[in-house]
């Protein structure tokens, strides 16, 4: 924990490359690096093939910096306003089944994951049995079509990780989070900014999510402008997104345009992405 204002990511605004360099991140992404590799020495306990997602996701382009700003801004919160044994309360919204909810009740939070896939409850409620998360606690909910499934204002905090640019009205997410959120209740977030136009969340979009999280918090941090050139983007960083070449392409064309139509399965068009990721600290006004 650091509660140095200097400190690499005391500060809300885009990811950048430079962040990598530090010592800050050099630190944090080793402790996280030490986290992953014990939940997944316990994987064959609790995933399911149908359930879809990165064995690895530390060190894929965004989390390798997501992961980190999260989890230290979690660690300074809960340092500095929760003294004792209290294990405040918060919630993952959109967890997936991953490493870090369990490492973020290590802190002393009680953690309860809520995501849309039935089979993201399934392998949690296992993990749950063999992973360690002590002092804490990791619980799961479902998320329904009726909204979040949590009372109003039971929170003391919230952290949702490239979760918002995937929701097509994401600011009935937002207005949920708040209403969930007791008053002054915090909000760790980061989201996936499109930079091409062919993804989500390009301008447009993202000028009213600002207009949104203006609406419900306020900034804890202010927002630090970054050069172009340092901005960590998905092709280019420590663990970048390829683009289909050579006989890769070739393989996904021959998959998409021949074979699938054999089977009577719809081909899915190529589309190269280019991503940038902005991470803000917010509190409920």
């Amino acid at each position: 924990m650091n509660s140095d204002k200097s400190f690499v990511f005391n500060r809300c605004g885009l990811a950048a490359l430079s962040d990598f360099e530090t010592p800050e991140w050099r630190g944090l992404f080793t402790l996280l690096e030490h986290e992953q590799s014990e939940f997944l020495a316990h994987e064959p306990l609790f995933p399911s093939p149908e359930y879809k997602w990165p064995r690895d996701p530390l060190r894929t382009w965004s989390r390798a910096w997501e992961y980190p700003y999260i989890y230290h801004h979690i660690d300074l919160w809960r340092s500095s306003k929760f003294a004792g044994s209290y294990s405040p309360l918060i919630l993952d919204i959109g967890s997936g089944v991953t490493f870090f909810p369990f490492t973020i009740a290590k802190l002393g939070c009680h953690v309860i994951c809520a995501d849309t896939d039935p089979i993201c409850e399934e392998d949690i409620s296992r993990a749950i049995e063999c992973v360690d998360h002590h002092p804490g606690k990791v619980e799961f909910r479902l998320i329904d079509s009726q909204g979040l499934p949590f009372d109003d204002g039971m929170a003391d905090a919230i952290y949702c990780i490239s979760v918002l640019e995937h929701i097509p009205d994401f600011e009935k997410t937002v207005e949920e989070m708040a209403r969930i959120l007791r008053p002054g209740g915090s909000l760790f977030l980061t989201v996936d900014l499109d930079l091409r136009g062919n993804a989500e969340i390009g301008v447009a979009r993202y000028n009213l999510l600002i207009d949104c999280l203006a609406k419900w918090f306020r900034l804890q941090y202010p927002e630090f402008p970054k050069h172009p050139g340092d901005t960590l983007i998905s092709t280019r960083g420590p663990f970048p997104l390829k683009d289909l070449t050579g006989l890769d392409w070739v393989w996904f064309s021959t998959k998409q345009w021949l074979i699938k139509p054999l089977l009577g399965l719809r081909p899915v068009r190529y589309s190269s992405l280019r991503l940038a990721v902005k991470g803000w600290v917010l509190e409920k006004r």
